[in-house]
Order: C-alpha cells, then sequence, then structure tokens
C-alpha cells in the first residue's frame, strides 16, 4: 500500500471510529464494510502492539524508552501533521492492545507510551499500566525515571556573522538515577522559523563548547543563557511552524522526536518570550526604506532609474512579507532564495529586467547590511552570491516550469495583450482562462 493510501485509509478509519453511523452492506447481504475495516484495523493495531513490545523488551534506560515511543508515535503519523483523530485511533487503540497483550514488554511499552504521549491517548496508557502493574508484572529499576526528567539549565547558541540564519536552543534536562542529557533544536529562519533539526546529546557545558569549537573562523558561535520559559517559547513556535509546514526538508530526526521535543517542552515553565515574531510592515514603512535607500552612499545612483527602483522594491517586498527576519535580513542564503526561487516563481519581467537585478541588488544588499551592522567579512560574502547566483537566476526566471500559478496565469495574460490593470478585462479573462483550461 503507498504511504498517500495509507494515510487516507487512516483518516477514513478515524472518521468512521467517532461517526458510527448505519454500516453500508456489501451486495448478497455480506458483512458491512465498516465490520470488515474494524478488524482490519483491530488486526493492525495487533501487530503493533507485538512490534512495540519486541522492541520494548530491549530497551535499557528511561532516556532511551521515551526516544523509542517518539519514534513509535511518528510512525503511525508518518510526515503528517499533528493530527487528533489518527492519534486518538492510533494512540488509544495501540494502548488498549497493549493492555490485552500482557506481559512485562508491554507493560514497559505503555509506561514508556504514557510518558511521552498526547493527551489524547497518554492518560489512556498510563491507566493500562497501572492495571498490569497491580498484576505483579515486574518492571525494570529505570522505569521510575520515565515522565520526569526536569528542566535544568538553556543556552542559545548564535552566530557571530550578523546574519541571524538560524539559532540553536539547547536545554539540560536530568530525571532521577539517570545521567543529565541535552535537548539541542536548530530552528532554521531561511525555512519561516522551523525546527530543521534535533539531537540528544550529554551535560550541555560540554555540547556548547563543541559547537564554539566546530564553528568556522569566519562564522564564530556564541553561546548565551536564557530563560527556560523563554527557550520554550522558541521551541513552540518553531514546532507550530513545522506542523504547519507541508513537506518540510528537515533533518531524518525531526519527526521521530517531535513527539519527544513536545513532551520535553511541557516541563519547561510557560509564559516565556519568543524570538520577535514577523509583523506586517506597513507601505509607508517601505516606501521610507526605498527612499533611505536611495539617498544613502550605496544606493544614490539609482535615483530616477525606474527599473533599478522597482528591483528594489520586489527586494523590500520580498523581505516584508515572506523572509523570516524582516527586509534588513539579507544572508548569502537569503539572496539565494530571492535570485533562483522567489524572483522565478513570483515575479512576471521581461529577461532585460532580470539581466539589470544583480547590480541593484548588489547594492541594496550592501545597504541592509549597513543597516543591520553585519560585520564587514560577512557583508562582503552576501554582496558576493549576488554575482554568485546571477547566471541560474537568469535560467530558472526563463524557465516556464519553475514559475507559479500566478505567475503562469499573468504570463498567460499578458500574451493574450490583456491589460492587468483593467479589472473588467481580467475577469473577462479568468472567465475564458478556467473555461479552457478545466479538467476534463
Amino acid at each position: 500500500m503507498s504511504e498517500k493510501r495509507r494515510r487516507q485509509q487512516q483518516r477514513r478509519q478515524a472518521r468512521q471510529a467517532r461517526s458510527p453511523g448505519p454500516a453500508r452492506q456489501r451486495g448478497g447481504g455480506g458483512r458491512s464494510i465498516a465490520a470488515e475495516m474494524d478488524e482490519e484495523l483491530a488486526a493492525i493495531l495487533a501487530t503493533m502492539a507485538e512490534v512495540a513490545a519486541a522492541g520494548a523488551s530491549e530497551l535499557s534506560c528511561a532516556l532511551e524508552a521515551e526516544e523509542w515511543a517518539s519514534a513509535m508515535i511518528g510512525s503511525w503519523r508518518g510526515g503528517l501533521t499533528r493530527d487528533p483523530d489518527i492519534d486518538r485511533l492510533f494512540g488509544a487503540g495501540l494502548a488498549r492492545k497493549l493492555e490485552e497483550l500482557g506481559g512485562p514488554a508491554a507493560l514497559t511499552a505503555l509506561r514508556a507510551l504514557g510518558s511521552v504521549g498526547e493527551e489524547s491517548y497518554a492518560p489512556l496508557a498510563e491507566r493500562a499500566a497501572r492495571r498490569l502493574a497491580r498484576a505483579g508484572m515486574r518492571e525494570p529499576a529505570w522505569v521510575k525515571a520515565l515522565g520526569h526528567a526536569g528542566p535544568a539549565q538553556a543556552m542559545l547558541m548564535c552566530s557571530d556573522d550578523g546574519f541571524d540564519d538560524g539559532v540553536s536552543v539547547l536545554v539540560e534536562f536530568a530525571a532521577p538515577g539517570e545521567d543529565p542529557h541535552t535537548l539541542g533544536i536548530y530552528i532554521d529562519h531561511n525555512l519561516g522559523g522551523l525546527v530543521k533539526d534535533v539531537f540528544i546529546a550529554g551535560r550541555i557545558a560540554i555540547v556548547s563548547e563543541q559547537f564554539v569549537a566546530q564553528a568556522a573562523k569566519d562564522k564564530a558561535v556564541s553561546p548565551t543563557e536564557i530563560d527556560l520559559a523563554d527557550a520554550r517559547a522558541r521551541v513552540e513556535c518553531a514546532l507550530e511552524m513545522l506542523d504547519h509546514t507541508l513537506a518540510p526538508p528537515v533533518s531524518e530526526d525531526v519527526f521521530p522526536l517531535r513527539t519527544f521535543m513536545r513532551a520535553r517542552m511541557r516541563t519547561l515553565p510557560a509564559g516565556g518570550n519568543a524570538a520577535p515574531q514577523d509583523l506586517e510592515v506597513p507601505a509607508g514603512e517601505r516606501e521610507r526604506l526605498l527612499a533611505d535607500f536611495l539617498d544613502s552612499p550605496d544606493g544614490k545612483g539609482w535615483g530616477g532609474d525606474e527599473d533599478a527602483q522597482d528591483v528594489v522594491e520586489l527586494a523590500i517586498s520580498f523581505g516584508c512579507d515572506y523572509n523570516h527576519g524582516g527586509p534588513l535580513r539579507w544572508s548569502p542564503v537569503v539572496v539565494e532564495i530571492f535570485m533562483t526561487d522567489w524572483l522565478a516563481r513570483k515575479v512576471v519581467r521581461e529577461r532585460e529586467f532580470f539581466e539589470r537585478v544583480p547590480d541593484v541588488l548588489r547594492d541594496w544588499v550592501r545597504f541592509a547590511g549597513h543597516r543591520r551592522g553585519v560585520p564587514a567579512a560577512s557583508l562582503r560574502h552576501a554582496v558576493a552570491a549576488v554575482k554568485r547566483f546571477r547566471k541560474e537566476m537568469l535560467e530558472l526566471t526563463q524557465d516556464a516550469d519553475c514559475w507559479g500559478p500566478a505567475k503562469i496565469f499573468a504570463m498567460a495574460a499578458g500574451q493574450a495583450g490583456v491589460d492587468l490593470t483593467d479589472p473588467d478585462a481580467m475577469n473577462t479573462f479568468i472567465e475564458t482562462y478556467n473555461g479552457t483550461n478545466a479538467p476534463l
């Protein structure tokens, strides 16, 4: 069964589990489809319980068990965002099947599931575990530490290059009878501020020293201690962004450890302050930015040049509406995204216009870097990136396979001779376009 079909089936089963409406019968008076699907789901859950018990029998400490349980939860979610129906269906169903299976390994699996799981099924797993434990089953001594790791310290690791492409949040935890461990979470600002990577390591002092030691000479990293509540706020915002991003390009550890991260963040105090969120930049402020650029040493040569001002306005719009960090954050990576992705997908212009982009953008990046106080060495890298991506940008902006739907439509309207500023003409063209391109 394909991954897509498996997910569709999971959702259908979840709906049927909470909506028991009238059963549909197969032709010839056979058993209902709903009954057959219930049996199929029960068989799947029974198999999952057996696999879970087998895995739990090999666990050796609380931290390992919590990671394992998080990965198990991630297996039924796949790459999906959090779905209460799926969690309720598989989490609660697995807890029931583990209790039916019984035995010390099933008890351990229930303990682990209850320690990190979501509220829709974790309490069910905990109650099932208590019932099995009352039957006299023996448990490993480390089970007492499950769910009891408490936060000790948090640190923020930031690059000194001035670009703020991302930050690492480190939080050290300790559980009774276990060695302290650090949860490290990288938040990528070039992907909207989502969780891009995660790891679990030893003491935070050692981890932070390794960060500093491994940093490149031109990209030093500074560790800063932060409030535990602020660490929670930053990570939960990044997890929320992750859950609302379709097919995010994250490391292979993120989805297996997503539930673990959420469970750990719940142990931190609430009420902290996350990093400043992207706020809407009003038109007046955007106009002032353009005027400031044209009055600056970096942009004074472009005064009176309409195409050049158009380039800067596009850069400002991209920074305000799409760039996490605002219109003045232009790292080499941001330059690459703007030139090789955003312009190609969204901007409708002639090739001659795009050929002018690098010269103007180079000065805008320099201006933005001066405004942000980016170190000179770092700023040179960002300016050099404009030249480095020039050829690729020109190729992609002319490649229709790289255009977004809005750009494709606008190009079609332009080629049809439609005045894009005339609402009536556009509405007429939309009706014709939709009729011509309607699916058969």
